[in-house]
């Protein structure tokens, strides 16, 4: 079995369930539990959707979206394990190749949850109020970096690329609880363990760009656009090498 095979059976293992089409409402619900007495109102937070999104995914709220996350796929390799189908797979092919492919949709179903979920509350909200408001807080928006999506009204890219940002973070959380899996088996603690990391990574952020919050982008200053979502993604990316790493060598371990 080759790489492509593992990872045309995953996929197709993840379509084909209903985790990760559960995961998407309940990371759009997650934002709209963030928002706590505002969900309630009319106007919601300075009766624009701008404002009332980066309300929701600033809150303390939003953590719930990242175990929603990894509730799409992450319990995969514990539940190879459990039920002897990864020793099976492995044989048709090689640990690497079926690690590596369960690390891919790991992560991907992860960030596709979190832009899915985030559009379909972006697209609630909408229903109720508009993009912006005049005379407020613009600036705010504009001093971050994508702000040229906002002079330019390209509202639905602004929220495409913050919620892409938000889902490499949630890729390497669920990466994160996948590599925990490995030595644990309750799923439950597997699945909070994305919302317990992002937690400890907002409390002890440093003052610069190499943390957690790299992932917002009103909170940023980059030379480009171009240079700041590269520099995320990077990161993200060499963060969940680094768990892919240790999930083969516990693999391999095990069996």
């Amino acid at each position: 079995m080759n790489r492509a095979h593992y990872l045309k059976t995953d996929i197709r293992r993840l379509i084909k369930n209903y985790p990760i089409y559960l995961a998407i409402v309940g990371v759009a619900v997650s934002m709209w539990f963030s928002l706590e007495d505002y969900a309630f109102t009319e106007e919601m937070v300075n009766g624009n959707a701008l404002d009332t999104y980066h309300f929701a995914v600033s809150m303390s709220g939003i953590m719930i979206a990242y175990a929603f996350c990894a509730f799409s796929y992450a319990t995969v390799l514990c539940e190879d394990l459990e039920h002897k189908y990864a020793r099976y797979s492995i044989n048709r092919g090689n640990t690497w190749k079926y690690v590596v492919s369960k690390a891919v949709v790991v992560y991907g179903s992860s960030v596709i949850t979190m832009v899915l979920g985030s559009l379909l509350f972006v697209a609630s909200i909408r229903l109720k109020i508009p993009w912006t408001s005049e005379g407020l807080q613009d600036a705010f928006f504009m001093e971050g970096m994508y702000g040229s999506l906002i002079a330019g009204e390209h509202y639905w890219p602004y929220v495409v690329l913050f919620a892409l940002q938000m889902g490499m973070l949630a890729g390497v959380l669920s990466l994160a609880a996948s590599f925990l899996s490995m030595f644990v088996s309750n799923k439950m603690l597997v699945l909070i363990t994305p919302v317990l990391i992002q937690q400890i990574l907002m409390e002890y952020s440093g003052k610069g760009w190499f943390n957690a919050m790299l992932i917002y982008p009103t909170l940023n200053r980059f030379s480009t656009d171009i240079q700041y979502f590269l520099t995320a993604l990077g990161c993200s990316l060499c963060f969940s090498a680094l768990f892919t790493w240790g999930i083969y060598k516990k693999i391999k371990n095990r069996l």
